[in-house]
This record gives C-alpha cells, sequence and structure tokens, in this order.
C-alpha cells in the first residue's frame, strides 16, 4: 500500500510539473467541449441563402417564392429570371441552391395538369442540402395541397371531405430523442466523450514517452522489481489519471450538458457506473501505447490522428454494420466504440442499464485485456532498465579498476 501510494502522489507530481499534460488533461477539456458546443449551439442551420428564378412571373410563382423565403431553412437572396446568372452565383458560393419556377408553371395550374419546380441543392454539403430540399418540399407540397383543396371546393365537396380525399392517408411523423433534428444534439455527447479519450491518451502517451526519453523510469526499478511489484506501479498510476478524470467528466456531465441544453435522460450514478470501464480501459490502453515510445514527441505525433479514425470507427456517423468486416473487428478493441454506443443510449434514448449491459461488459473485457498488456510491458521495460544499469555499473568498475 506504502509503495502504492508513493507511485500515486509521484504520478501527480510530474502530471502538475508538465506544461504538455496540464494543457491536455485540464485546460483542453476546458476550451475543447466549451468551444465545440457553441460551434453547433444553434443546433439547425437556418436561412440558407438561395436563388429563386422565376421565368413565370405570376401570381402564383410569386407566391411560391413569399412562402419559401418565409421558411426557416431557407432565405431567397436573388430572384432573377436568367438561370445561368443564377447558376453564376452559385459557382462562386453566393448562394447554396437554387428553385427554378418555368414559364409555364401558372398556365398548367390553371389547366389542372402537373406543374413542376425544379431545385438545385449542394449535395456536398449534407447539412445544406437538407435544409434546402426540407424547405423546398414543404413548401411546394403545402402550395398543391391548397391548390388541390381549392379545385375539390369549387366543385362543390365539403371543406372537410376536401381535405379527406386530398389526403385519405394522412403519414404522421415523430422525431424521437432530437425532436428538432438538431445538429448538437445529435453530435456533441459522441464527441465529448471521444474528447475524454483523446486527451487522457495522449496525455498518458505524453509521459510515457518523457519518461523513456530521459531516462526517469529508473525511480521504478525498485518498487517493480519486488514480487508483484508492477502491480501497485499500474495501480497508483491509473488512480492518479482515474480521478483526475472522473472531475473532467462531471464537468462534461454537469455543466458542459447543461449550459449548452443536451440531453441527459439517465441518471448521474448510472453514468458513473457506465463509464468507470470506459476511463479504465482508455487509462491501461494508454499504458501500453505508450511503452512503445521512446521520445516525447511520439505520443503526439501517433495519437493526434487517430481522432478521426476513432470517431469513424464509433459507428455514430456511419453504421458499423455497413463497414467491411475487417474494420469491424478492429472497431471493437477501440474503448470509445461501446463507450459511444452506451453513453448515446443513456443519454439520449434514456435507456435502462440492462439496455447497455452488453457494451458495459464490452469496456470491461477491454479494460482486463489492456491491463493484462500494460503489466507485460511494464515488466519487460524494468527488466531492460535493470540490465541497462548492471551493464552500465560494469563498466564503471572495469574504467576504475584500469
Amino acid at each position: 500500500m506504502s509503495d502504492l501510494l508513493k507511485i500515486w502522489f509521484t504520478e501527480y507530481k510530474k502530471i502538475f510539473s508538465d506544461g504538455g499534460t496540464i494543457m491536455l488533461f485540464i485546460i483542453a477539456i476546458i476550451i475543447y467541449p466549451v468551444l465545440y458546443s457553441l460551434a453547433y449551439s444553434n443546433e439547425l442551420v437556418k436561412d440558407v441563402p438561395i436563388a429563386v428564378v422565376d421565368n413565370n412571373h405570376s401570381n402564383m410563382s410569386r407566391l411560391l417564392t413569399r412562402m419559401l423565403d418565409a421558411s426557416d431553412e431557407v432565405n431567397v437572396k436573388y430572384k432573377m429570371s436568367d438561370f445561368n446568372a443564377a447558376k453564376t452565383k452559385f459557382d462562386e458560393g453566393e448562394i447554396y441552391g437554387i428553385i427554378h419556377i418555368p414559364d409555364d408553371f401558372n398556365k398548367r395550374i390553371l389547366k389542372s395538369e402537373s406543374a413542376h419546380v425544379s431545385v438545385y441543392a449542394d449535395a456536398s454539403y449534407m447539412v445544406i442540402y437538407k435544409q434546402i430540399l426540407t424547405s423546398a418540399n414543404y413548401t411546394i407540397g403545402t402550395m398543391s395541397a391548397g391548390i388541390e383543396i381549392q379545385r375539390r371546393i369549387s366543385k362543390g365537396q365539403a371543406l372537410d371531405v376536401a381535405y379527406y380525399e386530398r389526403d385519405p392517408l394522412p403519414l404522421e411523423t415523430y422525431s424521437l430523442f432530437n425532436p428538432n433534428g438538431g445538429y448538437a444534439t445529435y453530435a456533441m455527447p459522441a464527441v465529448l466523450l471521444l474528447v475524454l479519450q483523446q486527451t487522457l491518451l495522449l496525455g498518458i502517451g505524453l509521459l510515457g514517452g518523457t519518461a523513456k526519453e530521459f531516462g526517469k523510469e529508473h525511480y521504478l526499478l525498485p518498487i517493480g522489481l519486488k514480487k508483484g511489484g508492477t502491480i501497485p506501479i499500474i495501480i497508483g498510476k491509473t488512480l492518479a489519471y482515474f480521478s483526475l478524470y472522473i472531475i473532467n467528466t462531471l464537468f462534461v456531465l454537469v455543466i458542459i450538458f447543461r449550459i449548452f441544453n443536451l440531453p441527459m435522460r439517465s441518471g448521474y450514478f448510472e453514468m458513473f457506473i457506465f463509464l468507470t470501464p470506459f476511463l479504465l480501459s482508455v487509462i491501461f490502453m494508454g499504458m501500453t501505447i505508450a511503452s512503445l515510445f521512446k521520445h516525447r514527441e511520439s505520443s503526439m505525433m501517433i495519437l493526434l490522428f487517430t481522432s478521426i479514425p476513432f470517431i469513424f470507427l464509433s459507428g455514430f456517423s456511419w453504421p458499423i454494420d455497413s463497414m467491411p468486416t475487417w474494420i469491424q473487428y478492429l472497431s471493437t478493441v477501440i474503448p470509445s466504440t461501446p463507450g459511444i454506443k452506451g453513453f448515446l443510449a443513456l443519454t439520449q434514448k434514456g435507456a435502462s442499464f440492462n439496455d447497455v449491459f452488453m457494451e458495459w461488459q464490452h469496456l470491461w473485457i477491454l479494460t482486463i485485456i489492456y491491463f493484462g498488456s500494460t503489466v507485460i510491458l511494464l515488466k519487460t521495460i524494468l527488466r531492460r532498465a535493470q540490465k541497462t544499469i548492471n551493464i552500465n555499473t560494469k563498466n564503471s568498475n572495469k574504467l576504475l579498476n584500469s
């Protein structure tokens, strides 16, 4: 126990005496969640600039233009008659979509024929594309329904009968868990959990690389070479990281989630129980990876570029089942994969703990695996360090004797 406590507080000293780890463990945890949450705090993209090319110039075409402009999703920035001029504005990036009303628009409506309106939207930007298409579908659908009902009423049908016959099988849509379709509600919970994972991995890697580069791991030899001495070393380090990241996790769940109105449909006790193996598996994964670094900068160079792959492999942006089989297997060794899945189920869907038991069990399995790999690699490092000291001692004795 004395060895464990010694390692625990020594690791605290290493953390708080290193500017890089302070930046990762404390400052980054404050800046990144606040910055990302502020960026997406509006939830929805509104007033996307578009152009309406009106070749009809009728009351109906002008009404459609006003209805489009009145919607929250788009802003009719230009009302034009020349499609090529609108295309130029699109190519220059001034607008993200074009809605074209043909010259026979009103004529076809008066003849009770189908009138066509063309919608051109920038599909390379999916959020903007969705907003333009939503506004166009809703506005054109509303106008179409109004025209059809007016036709039926003019033929002598009662208003309620006209409504029914116009839409005999109405569709009712309920958006579960994210009623407004907000981007922050969709993205931020997963991103925040990944921020916790990546800063923890980077910080542990930075400390491990520093110890290797400057030979600071020798202070572990008196404890590590004892029988079972690697266990108090690993547990002592783990307690230092875990205690810090419990505070960081509470900051994210209690403060960030409340300030930015992110969904929290689970109790904090359930969240603590679920996130405990997540933090432990990340810590042991970090220790395993850190043992491979020989220089301080190695962790930043290697681990910094894992953020994007890890977010894609988590399955929140693209279903894991739709990925190649070998990538699915690869994703299972990353704590954020089951962590994000269970975290989203608890925070957004209000799932019970039984619903995320498989993910919780998965995290414990990763914890055990990475703990074992940490023990093996730490023993190897300490033995090599002891051999190096013995060789240096022998060489020194030879020099003295000579």
